[in-house]
């Protein structure tokens, strides 16, 4: 990165910065003037560097370069460009000086999501805490390429929960992390394109009433996009003695190729992590210049993926790259609509529809001559991998093959360890010559491994090099015995009970309609590309790391396999995982604040010998069924299904019915010490109400059942009556007693 890209990059991120400091400062000012006051005192550069970083800060609003003497070739013409971008149709008033409640606290993007309007804040440290340790990042080190990754952290931490403007005529939901990185990539992507248009009259371009207004409507961003199909297919269709491990290595694998990936990209076109919108679930965004050098780079960076991908997976893995050209206007939804659309809108539609046709031609007719007829005589008899089955790699003693191997050594280390460093060597192996190793933080910062880049867990290791990652992580710990530990471990009711069926249970879940809720779920006059990015931000933030809270909170006896984008596997004790399944819809609901996302689950019980891989299988299925759920509202999915795909509950059926029978199931019996006999016959009677005989069987075996309890007896006797005479009541109360009877019967 040359110099003057340095400085652009480093004055975007840091021209709201006085934002902070007027916020915590009792006395006058523009936020202008005091953020580039205070950038001047803090940073540590050389003086060209502080006078082109501080010059975009003091001067990135129209109202003060109008009378700034700058010349025609100030970086403050392309940060103002990018921010007026950034800020999209949120840009009503400049500044932070008038009509500003510098105590506001940032509203949640949630609240605005498909027809909401709610009002849900986000809390945040004391901006005068926050402005000190913004000082002490600029103070700590000089400004250079190596500490952009430390900067950009340090946003994120302090600055994540803060809001871009506090104009009380906005909604206030962009952080002001998420608009200073935006800005960020934005100038980044300006400044290429200039530089390829041989263009250096930034004011005449971007600034200029009569010139600068027709450069909004000129393509000069690429949006681009990747998605990594066979996922489901890599990680899931596995076997063997390790399968769990595996499980957990090969998601865990894709996440970190995924990031080296990106990374790989935007270091070849000279860019950094601020262009990368988002990252999850196997897809990526990122906004790009739109040059001929840069779409040469995206072609290259395509093709090469593609042989490593077909070398190493033939074709059991495929990356899908594609780009749409936009302007200015198109990322700030403004300017009309284009094919009956709006511009923002459409984006991501084209997008979609490349990368779907980039999917339906992925191989040429060499490549698929070449995977028909390349086994060899040998590859046809040689030892199959235990884990994942391929014969073309060849096995060690232990029957796996280098990858399933390498998967399991790491396996262990991904929940102990928090460094993943990318180097020249290692065991596991990534795309473009590259390999993964995984440290402690003490042991990475003793032995400092040559690294081509880092990845943490910690916000800080105290390399500049190093990348932040959230982990959804969470693992109880086991008392040895592999997986099957956490089905010998008590099931418990909420209100005591004994150590219960000795079973595993499976969640897996995600968020629903999430893709719609992305393309039209933010309102027309509303959605710009740093709200997007605040959106995606937040989801990913809840699903790789609030997951591991929720679950630590409880201690639940799970492990997450996979938890990222909007997705979540877990594996754990069967009663554990149904409550932690409980505790993640409740806490999303409270995370985005207004339940306009729903989940929908499917949760398997198994025994512990049972095929980890099967399971997995099994308990998408009841995911899917969970998603076909259309409740009495008419409304669809927000449901989890629970142990068989006839099974399946809306959510607030399953909390109120079939949870809310349970405890009263468990007081009821333990006041009247029902034997097991009882409960079996109950549930027989029950599961053929259709029966004419049964409904009188029933009322018979409750009144002699309870008939010794007393008015409390009475009453449940009634109870159970009423709900086993009410279809839907009956189908919640067959549940609860299937419940009830797992989580109480004696171990043998």
């Amino acid at each position: 990165m040359n110099e003057t890209k340095l400085q652009l990059v480093y004055g975007a991120l840091l021209h709201d910065v006085g934002k902070v400091v007027i916020r915590g400062f009792s006395g006058q000012g523009t936020h202008s003037r005091l953020g580039a006051d205070f950038v001047r005192d803090a940073i540590r550069a050389d003086a060209s560097t502080v006078e082109r970083v501080v010059e975009q800060i003091r001067y990135h609003h129209a109202k003060e370069m109008v009378t700034a003497r700058l010349a025609t070739d100030s970086l403050a013409y392309i940060t103002y460009f990018a921010d007026n971008i950034s800020a999209g149709m949120d840009r009503k008033n400049e500044g932070e000086d008038s009509g500003f409640d510098r105590d506001a606290k940032l509203r949640k993007v949630f609240n605005v999501l498909c027809g909401h309007r709610d009002d849900n804040v986000v809390e945040h440290e004391d901006y005068n805490a926050i402005r000190e340790s913004i000082r002490a990042e600029l103070a700590g080190a000089p400004a250079s390429e190596e500490r952009i990754g430390s900067l950009l952290h340090l946003l994120e931490a302090k600055c994540g929960g803060v809001p871009s403007s506090t104009d009380r005529s906005q909604l206030m939901d962009v952080s002001l992390f998420d608009h200073a990185k935006t800005t960020a990539a934005l100038a980044t992507c300006l400044y290429d394109y200039l530089c390829a248009a041989g263009t250096t009259d930034y004011r005449a371009t971007l600034f200029d009433a009569q010139t600068s207004s027709r450069h909004y409507d000129d393509p000069m961003f690429l949006l681009w996009s990747c998605d990594l199909s066979g996922i489901q297919d890599f990680i899931y269709q596995i076997s063997g003695s390790g399968a769990l491990k595996q499980l957990r290595a090969r998601s865990f694998y894709l996440e970190m190729l995924l990031e080296h990936c990106m990374d790989e990209l935007l270091c070849r076109l000279d860019l950094t992590r601020c262009n990368l919108l988002y990252t999850g679930g196997g897809h990526a965004y990122a906004i790009f210049p739109n040059t001929g050098s840069a779409k040469a780079v995206l072609q290259g960076f395509a093709s090469e993926l593609k042989q490593w991908l077909i070398e190493s997976f033939g074709v059991d893995l495929f990356c899908a790259c594609a780009f749409v050209p936009c302007s200015a206007n198109d990322l700030m939804n403004k300017g009309g609509t284009v094919r009956g659309a709006k511009r923002y809108r459409l984006l991501y539609h084209d997008l979609a529809v490349r990368l779907s046709e980039e999917k339906g031609s992925r191989y040429t007719a060499a490549e698929i001559a070449a995977f028909n007829f390349s086994a060899t005589e040998d590859s046809a008899h040689a030892r199959e991998c235990s884990e994942c089955h391929r014969s073309d790699r060849g096995v060690d003693a232990d029957g796996r093959c280098p990858l399933c191997g390498a998967l399991a050594r790491i396996s262990p280390d991904m929940a102990r360890k928090d460094v993943f460093v990318v180097s020249d060597a290692g065991d596991l192996a990534l795309p473009f010559g590259k390999f993964l190793t995984v440290y402690r933080r003490d042991e990475y910062l003793s032995k400092k491994p040559v690294a081509a880049r880092v990845y943490t867990k910690q916000w800080d290791t105290g390399d500049g090099l190093s990348t932040h990652l959230w982990m959804g992580d969470y693992a109880a710990e086991q008392d040895g015995g592999g997986i099957a530990a956490y089905a010998e471990s008590s099931a418990t009711l909420e209100g005591g009970g004994a150590p219960g069926i000795r079973r595993l249970g499976v969640l897996r879940a995600d968020v629903d309609n999430l893709g719609s809720v992305f393309a039209h779920g933010l309102p027309d006059d509303k959605a710009s590309i740093s709200r997007t990015a605040t959106l995606s931000r937040a989801l990913s933030y809840f699903f790789k790391h609030e997951i591991n809270g929720i679950l630590e909170k409880r201690g639940y006896r799970v492990q997450i396999i996979y938890s990222g984008g909007d997705d979540l596997f877990l594996v754990g004790n069967w009663n554990d995982v149904i409550h932690a399944a409980r505790d993640v819809r409740a806490a999303l609901n409270d995370f985005t604040g207004n339940g306009v996302l729903t989940i929908s689950a499917g949760i398997g019980m198994f025994d512990p010998k049972y095929p980890i891989a099967r399971m997995a299988d099994e308990t998408g299925a009841l995911e899917d069924a969970a998603k076909r759920h259309v409740g009495r509202d008419g409304k669809g999915k927000d449901a989890v299904a629970l142990w068989t795909e006839g099974n399946v509950f809306g959510w607030d059926e399953f909390e109120n019915g079939v949870c809310g029978k349970l405890l009263e199931i468990e007081s009821a019996f333990r006041e009247n010490d029902k034997g097991k006999a009882f409960v079996y016959k109950l549930v027989e009677l029950l599961r053929n109400a259709e029966d004419p005989i049964s409904i009188p069987r029933l009322a018979y075996l409750l009144a002699r059942s309870f008939e010794d309890a007393g008015a409390r007896g009475e009453e449940a006797s009634r109870r159970f009556f009423e709900w086993a005479t009410d279809e839907q009541e009956r189908r919640s109360l067959v549940t609860a007693l299937e419940w009830y009877v797992y989580a109480t019967r004696e171990r043998g």
